[in-house]
């Protein structure tokens, strides 16, 4: 389950997405871990959320305008934004189009955070297959997105098997990872 401060971070950021979208007349997305999080129903937590929009200068006066700051806090990596109401998480705006413009973005789901808001998350396939692109470049000993491609690809309720395929292809995964047995030779 994802924590309450999440949540109210999330209702927060979908504010800011209502406002982007408003503004452009297109969606931003959330993706990388904080959207591992939502779709594992915190199986899986991220201390930051990683957006792709579309333009840079309509984004940044969506989040001033919800009150996000520019990261300027010791301690923390100059890039992206804070919240003073969610100080645990740090907030960035990832340049250039929703996986480099190789996902079919009429995949994308949205859910409603808040009477005004809504976030945007990427197909479950795109997810799976940049965790996957993710794990092979992570150090070694590092499987968390490994293991977050593996629980995304067995909780998903359904997957276009050859939109998956390419995709993973086209982010430098390796699809046989998700083999169940793979999962328990890891493991053990």
């Amino acid at each position: 389950m994802l924590p309450e401060d999440y949540l109210r971070a999330l209702t927060t950021l979908g504010e800011v997405f209502a406002s982007y979208e408003r503004r452009t007349g297109r969606s931003a997305v959330l993706v990388g871990g904080a959207a591992a999080a939502i779709y594992s129903a915190g199986e899986f937590q991220s201390g930051d959320f990683d957006i792709v929009a579309f333009s840079d200068d309509d984004f940044q006066k969506a989040m001033a305008e919800h009150g996000f700051l520019p990261e300027d806090r010791v301690g923390q990596l100059k890039i992206g934004f804070y919240h003073p109401d969610h100080l645990a998480y740090g907030f960035q705006q990832v340049s250039g189009q929703l996986f480099d413009g190789k996902s079919d973005e009429h995949r994308v789901l949205a859910f409603s955070v808040a009477a005004s808001g809504t976030i945007t998350l990427p197909a479950i396939e795109d997810l799976i297959a940049d965790r996957l692109g993710q794990h092979v470049i992570a150090s070694p000993t590092d499987k968390s997105r490994l293991r977050q491609a593996i629980y995304l690809y067995r909780m998903a309720l359904e997957i276009d098997g050859e939109y998956l395929r390419r995709r993973v292809q086209e982010e430098g995964g390796d699809l046989s990872l998700l083999d169940v047995a793979n999962l328990m030779e890891d493991e053990a």
